[in-house]
């Protein structure tokens, strides 16, 4: 059952929602933005178990056990729209229509109509504009959620009409606590993930879904016969899609940060401490410190390349290369199209 106290990470934003339910002033639309899977749903679920709660010590402070603080928890309050839409399906003009229709009628069972609208900017142009009247002037006691990882591809009218809450990346070490709380995974390999999922804990509990440390054991044995073979021209990376091989090339660009902790005497601070076992850390570690931090910075290039207007199956062959700092190398220029 979610309650501000659980919320790790995010003071600014909770201290905010805190104060807003303290001075009586949780109304009208909020924008909860910020990197996904660090905690904005979890928040906005404990902000209106706050708000629907009638028992708990304060405004801020609900019980957990009453009727509403349960129904709350399970989504399953009659006052609470919560919309999730599918993976890359756009929220429709129907969909917005339904949701102006429900607040038009009275609460059932609270003083509060509430709608949480996940990935808010998968709205279309329509439902945007359908929503900008209610939004604008919303009845008593509506309460609006929307919630972002991509403000930018929401209306400049629907931002200018709700109040931001920020939320940022977690540490790299609350994240961890996160995930070892979860009971998926052990110590070391939360802060393998901790780190790969850039304090994302909802990020890194899907990757232990995802099966991430078989992806990185493919990884180093697809290296470890790339520095075997006289020409890594001759590799092409098993994966082209531009978001697979960011994924790769951020666990690649990990690899060889420990790799320079090794050679710098820093095996405390190594993220992945099982790699100094591997054949792909002997043969790393013939290169200068120099070289490893130049091949971390090819790849660092490779990836803002990449995110940007860039073609995946030319960076897919040329990554084996920049991985061992081929002299040869293609030119980055190349990966622009």
């Amino acid at each position: 059952m979610p309650f501000f106290s659980d919320i790790k990470g995010q003071k600014t934003a909770v201290k905010f929602l805190s104060n807003c339910l303290r001075k009586e002033r949780a109304r009208g639309s909020y924008l909860f933005t910020g990197p996904a899977g660090t905690g904005r749903a979890l928040t906005a679920k404990a902000f209106i178990m706050a708000l629907f709660c009638g028992v708990g010590q304060g405004p801020a402070e609900p019980c957990g056990q009453c009727p509403a603080c349960v129904k709350t928890a399970k989504l399953e309050h009659p006052d609470i729209c919560w919309v999730v839409p599918e993976k890359n399906k756009n929220i429709k003009i129907e969909e917005i229509r339904d949701i102006c229709g429900k607040f038009c009628l009275k609460p059932y069972e609270s003083n509060f109509n509430v709608c949480v609208l996940e990935e808010a900017h998968m709205m279309t142009t329509e439902a945007s504009n359908a929503f900008l009247k209610m939004l604008e002037q919303p009845p008593p006691g509506a309460l609006f959620v929307l919630i972002t990882d991509k403000k930018e591809l929401i209306l400049p009218t629907v931002l200018s009409r709700c109040v931001e809450v920020r939320f940022s990346s977690l540490s790299a070490e609350d994240t961890k606590d996160i995930i070892i709380s979860s009971g998926e995974t052990d110590e070391e390999k939360a802060a393998f993930l901790a780190y790969f999922s850039q304090g994302s804990p909802g990020g890194a509990l899907e990757m232990i879904n995802e099966d991430m440390h078989r992806r990185k054991r493919e990884i180093l044995k697809l290296i470890i016969d790339i520095t075997g073979d006289d020409d890594p021209a001759c590799f092409n990376w098993d994966r082209e899609g531009k978001n697979y091989l960011a994924e790769d090339i951020e666990m690649l660009i990990m690899f060889f940060r420990d790799i320079a902790m090794g050679k710098e005497n820093l095996e405390k601070v190594m993220f992945d401490k099982s790699i100094s076992d591997s054949e792909m850390y002997r043969f790393f570690e013939e290169y200068s410190i120099e070289k490893i931090y130049e091949v971390m910075e090819r790849l660092i290039s490779i990836k803002r390349a990449l995110l940007g207007n860039s073609n995946p199956k030319l960076a897919a062959q040329v990554l084996p290369q920049m991985c061992v700092g081929a002299r040869h190398a293609v030119p980055l220029r190349r990966l622009l199209v």
